[in-house]
């Protein structure tokens, strides 16, 4: 097998102007992070990087003069002593205040950076993104907060590029005092131990590509740990016997996420042999040079001691530290945070929508999702009309929530177009477009916030009463549900945790229309019904649609079901099929017609019919209040 990504092999390029500028550039970019931090704690970390430049040297020439004293027998060798103590106790404070200062600013950056993230998935006003496998790995490696030991973090990278920078310099410190003896061997040294932390690097860089270039993977490996974990697959995974399995699953994705990336670790290991000989040769030269100049007499045992621990504070630079694997982390979160970034939204429409109820239609629409080898929707026609009752059904992957989703705007079309009133709906504002439409999605989210958020939140910009919500929950069938809410509206609809009240599916979903009754109150002059009494029993979904539905009143509504008894009191019933318009007209006109939506109504009404002959008209229509779906209508 080959790696996933190639071995970064040495070349003179990389000491080039160009490549050079790019890490410089790369730097000052995660130095500007710090601008999101707090000015007090910038502050205290430059003032301890300094304490910790200043004591590298001092260390060397307290541990001269107290060498020196005890050889010399010329002085009191306590105050040396004490000040090399001093130095020491210093360092080792400054660098302690400096930790707790560092990660107390990095936690600050990495707030601004997930603020920034989200901004920017919530920028563009469609969700096409979203659904963006690339996006998706870009998004995951710019939140990415670690796996054990380790942190992909801009906030540690941009104080560990502070604490690196302090580093060098600790380091440049203690070779310009070597040099003022052995200038030759103060410039090897410097030299070699940065060939050491670049080969490192080099090295340990190349494993996180792989590890990165694996991100698919990863996301496998979540998926089938928070399946394990979470409650939502708790119930099926115990009753069918899946738990071990499940975790079976969730190992072997790990082993496949990582399987290339130990097997290269394992490469890698192979190459160390140059990176040891060549720290075999710095400690040589730091021990064997000033030892033999001892040895002559050229310089006394006091600088033979400075000169040591001067060699030692140079070999930091070949130490990776923590802060060094920070900054790398870190910055592939920053590069993935830019990426983000440069991706620019859709250009939008401007356009303000008129406030009464409009004429939409679709103009030979097609829709492709990405990847996909055929359109969803293709060339379709449809039209809308202002307080109208339309009903659109279909087999399952139809298209009917695709086709919902481009009237919101979420998408847009691969070909043709969607009017308003004449205007093309890529021309109007997404936002106010949207004020002027509500909708109750199948998948609608369960809000853990209290029952007046979680009505209220549909028109926010609109002031409720009390009277006014009771009503409605009146008209949901939800005045039981309030009567025994300790708090009444204000009670938090949460039960994964304390304080909170939890309701079942069926009164979830009466909570979403609901929801969507109160946004026709306040303005919404589009009613989208997609899959709204899924949850509901025959008898809670027949009076939704007597009672709920039936209170919608001067606004356009558009229901999709697969329930065709459900639709039977629309205005005008639409068949969609393989992406487009079969059929259209009224519930009795498409039985006359004896066409599609006929056979499917049919073969709905006959699992009520007791074995009996298939049952006329009449009988269909007095029996579909109850009837089942076909398991090709199911959605």
């Amino acid at each position: 097998m080959t790696s996933p990504v190639p071995y970064p092999a040495f070349s003179l390029r990389d000491l080039g102007w160009t490549r050079l500028g790019g890490l410089y550039e790369e730097r000052r970019e995660l130095l500007g992070m710090l601008r999101f931090g707090s000015r007090r704690l910038l502050a205290a970390i430059v003032l301890t990087t300094l304490v910790e430049i200043a004591t590298a040297p001092l260390t060397a020439l307290c541990a001269q003069r107290f060498v020196h004293v005890l050889t010399e027998e010329t002085g009191d060798y306590l105050w040396p002593a004490a000040g090399f103590a001093a130095a020491m106790l210093l360092r080792q404070a400054a660098e302690i205040a400096g930790l707790a200062f560092r990660q107390s600013m990095a936690k600050t950056i990495d707030g601004a950076a997930r603020s920034r993230m989200r901004r920017i998935a919530l920028r563009p006003a469609g969700i096409s993104h979203l659904e963006d496998p690339e996006f998706q790995d870009v998004a995951s490696r710019a939140a990415d907060q670690g796996i054990a030991w380790r942190e992909r973090s801009v906030g540690m990278a941009a104080v560990g590029q502070v604490q690196t920078g302090g580093r060098m310099l600790s380091a440049i410190a203690m070779g310009v005092a070597l040099a003022v003896y052995f200038p030759l061997l103060a410039c090897t040294l410097i030299v070699l131990c940065f060939v050491i932390r670049s080969i490192t690097l080099r090295q340990w860089l190349f494993l996180e590509n792989v590890k990165d270039a694996a991100t698919p993977e990863r996301r496998k490996v979540d998926f089938w740990a928070d399946l394990a974990a979470g409650p939502e697959a708790g119930t099926e995974l115990r009753l069918f016997g899946l738990a071990g399995w499940v975790s079976e699953r969730r190992l072997a994705a790990h082993y496949a996420w990582l399987a290339d990336y130990w097997r290269i670790r394992r490469n890698v290991l192979h190459r160390q042999k140059l990176s040891m000989a060549i720290t075999a040769v710095c400690a040589a030269l730091a021990l064997g040079v000033p030892g033999t100049a001892a040895l002559d007499g050229e310089i006394d045992v006091g600088t033979l001691a400075f000169c040591l621990v001067a060699a030692w504070g140079v070999f930091v630079i070949a130490n990776m530290g923590n802060e060094s694997y920070d900054i790398e982390y870190g910055k592939t979160a920053h590069h993935a945070l830019r990426q983000l970034e440069g991706l620019r939204p859709p250009v939008t429409g401007t356009r303000t929508p008129a406030a009464t109820v409009a004429t939409i239609r679709f103009e030979d629409v097609t829709f492709t999702y990405p990847g996909a080898p055929r359109p969803v929707l293709s060339r379709l026609n449809l039209t809308i009309r202002p307080g109208e009752r339309l009903a659109i059904v279909g087999v399952n992957g139809a298209g009917k929530t695709t086709l919902i989703k481009l009237l919101a705007g979420l998408y847009t079309p691969t070909a043709g177009r969607i009017t308003v009133d004449g205007e093309d709906l890529c021309t109007l504002d997404p936002a106010e477009w949207r004020s002027r439409m509500t909708a109750l999605f199948q998948d609608f989210v369960r809000y853990p916030l209290t029952l007046r958020e979680n009505i209220t939140l549909a028109a926010p910009e609109a002031d409720a009463s009390d009277a006014e919500l009771e009503e409605l929950l009146r008209l949901g069938a939800l005045e039981p549900v309030l009567a025994s809410l300790e708090s009444g509206l204000d009670t938090v609809l949460w039960n994964s945790g304390s304080g909170g009240r939890g309701l079942s599916g069926g009164q979830w979903q009466r909570l979403a229309a609901v929801r969507t009754l109160y946004a026709r109150s306040h303005g919404r002059r589009l009613v989208v019904l997609d899959e709204p009494t899924a949850h509901l029993d025959v008898k809670a979904e027949a009076r939704f649609y007597d009672e709920v539905v039936g209170a919608v009143r001067n606004a356009s509504v558009v229901l999709i079901s697969h329930r065709l008894s459900t639709v039977r009191s629309a205005d005008r019933i639409v068949l969609l099929d393989n992406g487009r318009i079969t059929e259209d007209g009224s519930h009795t006109d498409l039985l006359k017609r004896g066409g599609d939506y006929a056979r499917l109504f049919r073969l709905q009404a006959s699992r009520f019919s007791d074995g009996a002959a298939e049952p006329d008209a009449t009988e269909r229509e007095g029996s579909e209040s109850n009837a089942a779906e076909p398991e090709e209508m199911r959605g």
